[in-house]
């Protein structure tokens, strides 16, 4: 398969995209009464695979096994475990109080989907096994909140609202910050902060001036 073609697909799991796509599925649930204890949830949700995510990369980036290879820990992957859940809750958005056929059609065109965007970043060799493997498990953890939340305030949606921010979601693709490097570069700053005081090296990596 071609690279380039590898990498359009990966980056519908751009993490940048997909908060924004967060965002506005929030704002979309938050401006409706009815629907506001479940925004609540979708931001606890995509909150936790975030805040999982990066707690993962810095442990693995400062204990992890580095070594090139099929079994090397070193980052899991950010766009499997953010794609897994924001595709994942898009699902049961979508299919809370419809048929039966419906729902196994969207949970299992979204497995699809998430199966092939991890396997395009083992493609790009951006990650191995394990590393995938654990971002599944926390993109599948993360899916809690949501789910329960609709489990007990069960709203249907009319599918063309949703679908509609997400086509325009991707009008914003030009967005492109890599989260990969931000995080690799505060795990360093971590490993070697020694003698810095804490607030020196976040202002460090932030970019922020001594003076």
């Amino acid at each position: 398969m071609r690279a380039d073609i590898v990498k359009r697909f990966t980056d519908l799991g751009d993490p940048t995209l997909l908060v924004l796509g967060g965002l506005a599925i929030f704002f979309y649930l938050w401006i409706d009464d009815g629907r506001r204890a479940v925004a609540g949830a979708w931001a606890a949700s995509l909150g936790l695979c975030i805040a999982l995510t990066i707690a993962s990369k810095l442990l693995f980036y400062l204990h992890g096994w580095s070594q090139p290879g099929p079994f090397r820990l070193y980052s899991p992957s950010g766009h499997v475990a953010i794609a897994t859940a924001f595709y994942g809750n898009c699902a049961m958005l979508l299919a809370t109080g419809r048929g039966r056929t419906f729902g196994l059609a969207v949970f299992g065109g979204t497995a699809v989907l998430i199966a092939f965007l991890a396997v395009s970043r083992m493609l790009l060799g951006l990650h191995s096994v394990p590393e995938i493997a654990v971002a599944l498990v926390i993109g599948l953890a993360s899916l809690s909140p949501f789910h329960l939340s609709l489990a007990t305030r069960p709203i249907v949606l009319r599918a063309g609202q949703p679908i509609a921010l997400l086509v325009l979601i991707g009008v914003v693709r030009i967005s492109n910050v890599d989260g990969e490097a931000l995080v690799a570069h505060l795990a360093r700053d971590i490993a070697s902060m020694g003698a810095e005081s804490p607030i020196a090296s976040a202002a460090r990596t932030l970019g922020i001036a001594d003076d």
